[in-house]
């Protein structure tokens, strides 16, 4: 199923509630079926109106709490993207260019820098996972440069504190927790994602039906079909 943006569901409502408009002035309309109704038509727009509701609060929610995670990994000065180098080239300075160390962790480096690219058919609950799958990755494999860094004992002494064991495990902590934010944040916020999307199933099917229906009782040339046809939802 393809990614649908805000502005298209927004659009899409929109385009519905343009059609209880028009039907509601068709005083004779007969709706053969309960799901072409007007009445079933207005209770899934008002299920939408409120699920939105829920849906705006939750995504600004993981909004922030990705923005925060965002600047622990990426954009503060002492992020752990921006530790990388740094830590490489103290350990290439320490151990040589041809040491085991060196090669483990230049690997792990290579890892936590690749990019995943989101496909153009991705839906939105697709896209959200393949990019916590991505922090988990980068996170996990921090934590592995740690662990290497640690079995060098006091061997690994770096003059800049930023890249020392109780910095880089203090960051890692920082890291985990935000990332743990993060997925409490999504534990409400996919379920929505994906009710708003079987709600707008719904809703299209039930406009259509109602499209249908009218064109079938008042005739494809209709005044009344002119009104709704081009309603595509």
């Amino acid at each position: 199923m393809s990614s649908k943006s805000h502005g298209s569901f927004a659009s899409r409502l929109g385009k519905a509630k343009n059609l209880q408009i028009i039907v509601g002035s068709f005083t004779n309309y007969v709706a053969p079926v309960p799901t072409a109704s007007l009445a079933t038509l207005t209770e899934t727009i008002t299920a939408i109106d409120t699920l939105q509701q829920q849906y705006n609060i939750v995504k600004s929610d993981y909004t922030t709490k990705t923005k925060e995670r965002k600047i622990i990994f990426s954009e503060n000065n002492n992020s752990l993207d921006k530790l990388l180098s740094p830590i490489r080239t103290f350990i290439e300075a320490l151990k040589g260019k041809d040491s085991t160390e060196l090669t483990q962790i230049t690997s792990l480096v290579n890892k936590i820098r690749g990019s995943v690219t989101k496909t153009a058919t991705e839906s939105e609950t697709d896209s959200i996972s393949q990019i916590e799958r991505t922090y988990a990755s980068r996170l996990a494999n921090f934590k592995n440069i740690i662990d290497i860094l640690s079995s060098l004992g006091e061997g690994y002494a770096p003059p800049n504190e930023s890249i020392s064991l109780e910095a880089l495990n203090a960051l890692a902590t920082t890291a985990q927790e935000s990332t743990t934010a993060v997925d409490v944040c999504l534990s409400v916020y996919k379920p929505i994602i994906n009710e708003r999307q079987t709600l707008f199933d719904t809703l299209r099917q039930q406009t259509q039906s109602i499209k249908n229906f009218i064109k079938a009782q008042f005739g494809i040339d209709s005044n009344e079909y002119s009104q709704v046809k081009k309603l595509a939802i």
